[in-house]
């Protein structure tokens, strides 16, 4: 795992992501095998990052055989982009089922915003920057224009829901902006933005982020 260039990672996870969402992921033969397989690997990597374990180790901690997990994964590193996938596909679902109570671009955007950085501070991708930086800091940044494009498509539909008169190309922005400053927060925590108070943050954002999309909103 540890040779795995981040462009290759990068695209098998955000491919991942769009098999689970369309529904196009291949079906697992028993899909509780298939929860308690992830979970394991999921703790594996929290524990000892990419390279310190081997899928003798998942079978053992999840309590399925050698035999099925390799039936289900072909691979060590097919476990890693299905967990990866698996956790942003559910913080992408988090933001959209939370953000589904406002009726405003401007809230929208900003609760979605404290909704993700909220899912950061206890995320597998948070450890993992730190066990694997090696790995994971040109996932998030050289490499991370397939991430950047995966964020943007799933705000634009909420940003057109809440501003219906906002063309595509002015969603697209918005959304783009959206995405490369919560990425900023993934990269560097230190920061005059309260981001450890959720009301102050909420503020905080407020303040900088509303002229921007009233604009980004009249300008559709």
């Amino acid at each position: 795992m540890a040779r795995t260039k981040p462009t290759v990672l990068l695209d098998r996870v955000v491919a991942g992501v769009i098999d689970l969402r369309e529904g196009d992921a291949e079906p697992a033969t028993d899909d509780d095998f298939t929860t308690r397989i992830l979970d394991a690997t999921a703790e594996l990597l929290a524990t000892y990052g990419l390279r310190r374990w081997t899928i003798d180790d998942v079978a053992q901690r999840s309590g399925v055989g050698r035999t099925t997990v390799y039936r289900t994964f072909a691979a060590r590193d097919d476990l890693v982009h299905a967990v990866l996938a698996r956790e942003l596909q559910q913080t992408l679902a988090a933001i959209d089922a939370g953000v589904r109570r406002y009726d405003t671009l401007e809230d929208k955007v900003i609760e979605g915003g404290l909704i993700a950085l909220a899912a950061l501070r206890e995320s597998l991708v948070e450890g993992l920057l730190h066990s694997d930086p090696a790995t994971f800091l040109p996932f998030l940044t050289t490499a991370a224009g397939p991430l950047v494009a995966l964020a943007r498509e799933a705000l634009v539909a909420a940003l057109q829901e809440a501003a219906p008169g906002i063309d595509r190309r002015r969603a697209a922005e918005l959304a783009e902006i959206a995405g490369r400053l919560g990425l900023s927060f993934v990269l560097t925590r230190d920061t005059v933005f309260p981001i450890d108070d959720e009301a102050a943050a909420r503020e905080s954002l407020r303040r900088v982020l509303a002229p921007l999309l009233r604009f980004g909103e009249l300008a559709g």
